[in-house]
């Protein structure tokens, strides 16, 4: 036992490193100190996999290796591992779990692309989850993550163009028609589609298109980034506010709601190689930099309810205003890079603000549906 616990708090010493590595951007690092985790851990692990009577540890063992194994992308030996682990006695919490960890494994088979090929322009994206059959998923709950995948893509590009942030307004014809957003046929992988962007001329030419490639590369980089949670160099990509909040507000819009949607993915190939980003459940909590810049005097809110009015007629006074049960009214004010992108499509749904009260007013954070699909069983 004694080694054991050896080998599990050297697995964790070199697992904290690796996520420091990762947050710090350095990939290379983070994924050898990764492997050193987990072929610790593994070790610990398999010397309780055959002990039935060692439950809770065997499992809990079981279940941190083949997460540190997926860390690794190393996605048979974590399925090993899970396998061996749910062929015992785990306790139920842990049992659940360990079907969790299971999906994580499947999923990244279909972020593979599976004899697809993607050229410069193209990427995929995959949706798995208790709501996602193989090949089949509900409308809402695809349809709306293609609506704020092409919104970020247009995002990006006009931030990369340097053009002032956008409030209202159509997008710029040339830009629109030059990122034009193409959809493959669904395939069976839980739920996959690939993704062309780039006008009508380019639709026979793959890849000849440099802007839709940097602009995918971009995107793709971001959302890595976020997912990591390196607010800082996230920052360095994106340094205007109004584009900060926006590519903050679509991402949770996008993300798993980690019930019925458990995981959403992108995947592109660049000179033989494959990326691939699969998303986390959305939070609508503040992030722990908002929190640690919050004065005292600042008082955090959470307010649920109809969101029946926005006002968007005087710049830099946006705002909106809920009802709650109570028949309560109250006005939100919504900074600049939310209204149309993240609040109006949300016009007379039920929805969760957080917030800082400021007065009678609260300065929104975040906005996130009530009544999402996404939390309905199939």
């Amino acid at each position: 036992m004694n080694r054991i616990k050896t080998l599990h708090r050297a697995a964790m010493d070199h697992a904290d490193t690796a996520i420091a590595a990762q947050l710090n951007g350095d990939k290379n690092q983070a994924l050898q100190y990764f492997r050193k985790a987990y072929e610790m851990e593994s070790q610990a692990a398999y010397v309780l996999a055959g002990d039935s009577k060692a439950e809770p540890t065997r499992s809990v063992l079981l279940r941190s290796a083949a997460s540190l194994a997926l860390d690794c992308n190393l996605t048979l030996e974590a399925e090993k591992l899970i396998c061996t682990a749910l062929t015992g006695n785990p306790p139920a919490a842990i049992a659940e779990e360990l079907r969790d960890l299971l999906e994580q494994v499947n999923f990244q088979r279909h972020l593979e692309l599976r004899g697809i090929t993607l050229h410069d322009d193209e990427f995929q994206m995959s949706i798995a989850g208790k709501a996602i059959g193989y090949g089949i998923a509900p409308t809402d709950v695809f349809l709306d993550r293609v609506e704020k995948t092409e919104t970020l893509l247009y995002r990006t590009a006009e931030r990369k163009q340097n053009k002032p942030y956008r409030d209202k307004g159509r997008r710029e014809k040339r830009l629109q028609e030059s990122l034009e957003l193409y959809m493959t046929v669904p395939r069976a992988a839980s739920f996959a589609v690939t993704f062309k962007v780039g006008g009508n001329e380019q639709i026979n030419m793959p890849g000849t298109s440099s802007l839709s490639e940097e602009i995918i590369d971009e995107l793709l980089e971001c959302l890595d980034i976020f997912n990591r949670g390196n607010e800082a160099e996230l920052k360095a990509h994106i340094n205007e506010d109004a584009y900060y909040r926006n590519f903050i507000g679509l991402v949770k819009s996008l993300a798993p709601d980690g019930e019925t949607v458990k995981v959403v993915g992108f995947t592109t190939l660049r000179r033989g190689k494959v990326k691939k980003v699969s998303l986390m459940a959305r939070n609508s909590e503040l992030s722990p930099k908002e929190l640690q810049h919050q004065s005292e005097k600042e008082e955090r809110v959470q307010v649920s309810g109809i969101l029946k009015m926005a006002d968007s007629r005087k710049k830099g006074t946006d705002q909106i205003e809920i009802i709650d049960t109570s028949n309560t009214h109250h006005t939100i004010i919504v900074p600049s890079g939310m209204m149309s992108d993240i609040v109006k499509p949300l016009w007379e749904r039920q929805v969760l603000v957080t917030g800082i009260r400021q007065g009678k007013k609260i300065n929104l954070r975040d906005i996130q549906p009530l009544d999402s699909k996404d939390h309905d069983s199939p």
